[in-house]
């Protein structure tokens, strides 16, 4: 795999670095976010007969609602995995090599019953404390970032300060475990609550402790998470991983390629690349 120059600026990696996400705005057109939010109602509203396999429309908690897949239901939601502002950061993070694995809508309406404890995400397998997990890694060397598993938080409405995204920043580098009193309601000099407009995006380092905060609004809590790894040799298929070709029918060659194992520089990476004037 060549390791092209890196798609992120100078300050773009200062921040990622010290802080561990980045907050990209109106990456969705305001339009485009209606017709979105089009869809998902239909979805939500009607029998779960009636959504397209191989969406699953789900609960997590009561008043929490899952629709898994998205990006095979509509071309909407296929751009959005495709979308060049959000690649271009991911591919600066993923050594340009990025591979989507995960999709889902979340409809949140205002109540508790969750626990609001940070945590880290993983791919399942627990490595004994102290151990780097290939998995979920991050590096930095040469002017290049490697963050071997990301999230994208992507806002369909607007998130107020203190009720959406929460993290500890720059915890994606601690070598120390996290006191046990720490929680998203802690001292806000160490936890951010990042507020967010619709359309809005974060991308995340999963190995940054994170959780949102209780949803306080009288409007429902909505957001699409995208999980990407690196496209070279991970691979999340004992998790149901992408793509599912038994659907290949239902997204595009791009987003094919996008959600696939390759050692190659992939279409949407290039497309990045020719469209931000940056070297091949």
């Amino acid at each position: 795999m060549d390791v092209v120059e890196s798609t992120l600026t100078e300050e773009e990696k200062w921040y990622f670095d010290l802080r561990g996400y980045l907050v990209l705005e109106d990456v969705i057109a305001p339009e485009e976010l209606q017709r979105m939010l089009a869809v998902i109602e239909h979805w939500l509203a009607v029998d779960e007969r009636e959504i397209p396999a191989p969406l699953v429309r789900h609960r997590q908690e009561p008043y929490k609602t899952h629709i898994d897949h998205i990006q095979y239901g509509h071309e909407l939601f296929q751009n959005l995995a495709l979308n060049e502002h959000i690649i271009r950061v991911v591919s600066g993070l993923l050594l340009n090599a990025p591979r989507l694995f995960h999709c889902n809508f979340t409809h949140m309406d205002k109540g508790a019953g969750e626990a609001w404890d940070f945590h880290r995400d993983d791919s399942g397998f627990k490595f004994p404390y102290g151990f780097r997990n290939p998995h979920n890694d991050y590096q930095t060397s040469n002017g290049q970032i490697y963050c071997s598993h990301l999230v994208t938080w992507i806002a369909l409405a607007d998130v107020p300060q203190g009720t959406g995204f929460t993290v500890v920043p720059g915890s994606h580098k601690s070598s120390f475990r996290a006191p046990e009193w720490l929680t998203v309601e802690s001292d806000p000099t160490i936890v951010d609550s990042v507020s967010l407009k619709a359309g809005d995006c974060i991308v995340c380092a999963t190995s940054l402790l994170h959780n949102a905060k209780p949803w306080t609004e009288d409007y429902p809590r909505m957001n699409i998470f995208q999980r990407f790894q690196l496209s070279a040799y991970f691979n999340e298929t004992g998790k149901g991983g992408y793509p599912l070709d038994e659907y290949r029918g239902q997204i595009s060659d791009e987003l094919y390629e996008l959600e696939s194992l390759s050692k190659e520089t992939k279409g949407v990476v290039r497309r990045v690349l020719d469209r931000f004037s940056l070297k091949s």
